[in-house]
């Protein structure tokens, strides 16, 4: 019996042909989202190093495949599981290696930051007094923000200009900025050093001061002068303020179109703010005051990356340790208090003008004037409807932006909050977004 050619053949389906290739792409996307997500968890140099890696094993997975006389669909298969499996192993060794990096063998590691702003050349460090502990090893991070312009930072006994027999005891390799690098310094006994850029000695100058038991830092007996934010991490994960006066605190950000701030709270719930910082976009400098706050250990986080965490600890003005938590409500300042006022045990019923809801959406409020009622608190529900752009209002007495009378929390993406607005005494006052200033309007309250 002979098959009849008039018969119709069956049909292939073209279903996995098409399929199959779709899922490898939709597969490999999703390994490669993720591992940008390590790389940028990583110090640039072992960041170009992986990712090198991990791409020169991909092309040769790739060229064993397509060396094969035939290419199937076992061949995709074998490309899509290589892929996998080249970015999981220089994955995994990179996060290998990045947790073998010593911290100190004593316990926690002493860091000093060393700031060059930009045109450091002529204006000299950012901070040029430091304190460490004395005979105890420490990390100086030297944080070059002069750009194209090289940098670096030599500890000797004395001025070697003055003193030719000075001894060196830190020489650090010059960077070109905008870049972090860390030095490691020897253990050195209490006493005064100096420290310099050797390719501008005359105007790049400090005093290192070290002592016995001494914090790190700047002057005012171990207070935090700086912080900086360099490749989605704080360089240090704890702060020292002294109790009962404001502190100048300079906030560097190293991170190139990142937003990054310095918020301040009671604790790790981040529910009561007393401080937060102007939020930097981009590599650039932020100049803070640090609100005056009772001793204890508090909570300090960027809003825009919560994950950048650490802790404060506010030291007696006398000097000594942390005396315990902080009393709940926010800590006194020296600073003038603000102008709204106690709310009254009674008051007139909220108006029907009174505004209820504020949106956020394409970079811009549904409205450009806010109604509260006087002397008396209220719940003001705030709407964020741009998928993955952070926003919050912030309440002031005028559009100078200073002093602020209400700051919301930051709201990343869709979300909806309820922000408690305080008493304010009739009048006109301004609110902006403290991420997008752009977006702004006037506050009556009355």
């Amino acid at each position: 019996m002979t098959d009849d050619p008039k018969a119709p053949r069956p049909r292939q389906s073209l279903l996995l042909p098409v399929l199959i290739p779709l899922v490898l792409l939709v597969g490999i996307g999703i390994v490669l989202w993720g591992f940008s997500r390590l790389l940028l968890r990583m110090e640039p140099h072992a960041a170009t190093a992986t990712a090198f890696i991990t791409a020169a094993g991909i092309v040769t997975v790739v060229g064993i495949v397509a060396s094969r006389k035939r290419v199937n669909t076992g061949s995709l298969l074998t490309v899509g599981i290589g892929v996998i499996g080249v970015a999981m192993l220089a994955s995994g060794a990179a996060l290998l290696l990045a947790s073998k990096q010593p911290e100190g063998a004593g316990g926690p590691s002493v860091i000093l930051t060393i700031t060059a702003p930009s045109g450091a050349a002529a204006s000299g460090f950012q901070n040029n007094s430091l304190t460490a502990p004395s005979d105890t090893p420490f990390t100086i991070t030297f944080d070059n923000q002069d750009p194209g312009v090289e940098h670096q930072v030599t500890v000797a006994s004395a001025d070697p200009q003055k003193d030719p027999s000075a001894t060196t005891y830190v020489q650090g390799a010059g960077i070109t900025g905008v870049s972090t690098v860390d030095y490691a310094s020897p253990a050195l006994p209490a006493g005064k050093y100096f420290f310099f850029c050797s390719f501008h000695p005359t105007t790049m100058t400090g005093t290192l001061t070290t002592s016995p038991g001494a914090s790190t830092e700047g002057p005012g007996g171990g207070v935090s002068s700086s912080i900086t934010a360099s490749g989605l991490q704080f360089n240090t994960d704890s702060l020292t303020f002294q109790a009962g006066q404001p502190t100048q605190f300079t906030f560097n950000n190293d991170d190139p179109g990142v937003q990054h701030n310095l918020a301040i709270y009671t604790d790790s719930s981040a529910k009561q703010n007393l401080f937060r910082g102007e939020i930097v976009t981009g590599v650039g400098t932020g100049n803070y005051t640090i609100p005056a706050l009772k001793p204890g250990t508090y909570f300090f986080r960027c809003d825009i990356h919560i994950d950048m965490n650490g802790t404060v600890t506010v030291t007696p003005a006398g000097g000594g340790g942390s005396t315990g938590p902080p009393t709940s409500g926010p800590p006194p300042t020296s600073a003038p208090p603000p102008t709204s006022a106690p709310p009254p045990t009674s008051g007139p019923p909220t108006t029907g003008g009174d505004t209820t809801t504020v949106t956020a959406s394409g970079l811009a409020f549904d409205t450009q004037t806010i109604t509260l009622p006087a002397n008396k608190p209220y719940t003001l529900t705030f709407d964020n409807e741009d998928s993955g752009v952070p926003h919050d209002i912030a309440i002031f007495p005028d559009a100078s932006a200073t002093n602020p009378l209400f700051t919301g929390d930051i709201v990343i993406g869709v979300k909806t909050v309820q922000y408690p607005i305080p008493a304010l005494k009739p009048g006109t006052y301004y609110f902006h977004c403290d991420v997008h200033p752009d977006m702004n309007g006037s506050v009556t309250v009355g």
